[in-house]
């Protein structure tokens, strides 16, 4: 069980080797999507790395410096996936919650099939509609360049 735990410090490790190795001050249109390893911490690795950065940016490799702080990269080009994960949802404010997504993980263990609608129903709650839209929907469709309205035209019946 530990070690399905761990999977949260791992997606954590290879975030901020992105963010503080300046991959995305060299590619800034560059975009990852951090899967299935939930998304309430991220408001609090953020504030970390930030930190970090501002009192120990000299550990970074010679000549090597970010033009914004590691937050801001993390916001702009690190979407985050999760399932049964409330924090998230309750934290959205405290992220760029256009970069955030839903998924039910099904069919796999973590998943929240069959009760995905409910558990949706009482965790989004303190969302926004548009925020309820974006992280249900919109956010997934904008990064995959997918026209959910013209979708839904095709599936009306006629």
């Amino acid at each position: 069980m530990n070690a399905f735990l761990s999977i949260v410090r791992g997606c954590q490790d290879v975030m901020g080797t992105l963010v503080l190795g300046g991959v995305f001050e060299r590619h800034p249109k560059l975009k990852i999507v951090c899967v299935e390893a939930d998304a309430g911490w991220v408001p609090h690795y953020m504030y970390r790395m930030d930190h970090a950065y501002k009192r120990h940016r000299n550990w970074l490799p010679a000549g090597q410096t970010l033009s914004k702080l590691p937050s801001e990269y993390f916001s702009e080009n690190i979407y985050v996936t999760f399932q049964d994960d409330w924090v998230a949802f309750k934290v959205a404010d405290l992220l760029n919650w256009k970069r955030l997504m839903w998924a039910n993980d099904f069919p796999h263990s973590d998943s929240t099939w069959p009760w995905s609608q409910e558990m949706l129903k009482e965790h989004t709650q303190s969302l926004s509609g548009e925020q309820r839209n974006a992280i249900l929907c919109r956010n997934v469709a904008q990064l995959y360049g997918i026209d959910v309205d013209a979708l839904a035209k095709e599936i009306q019946p006629r």
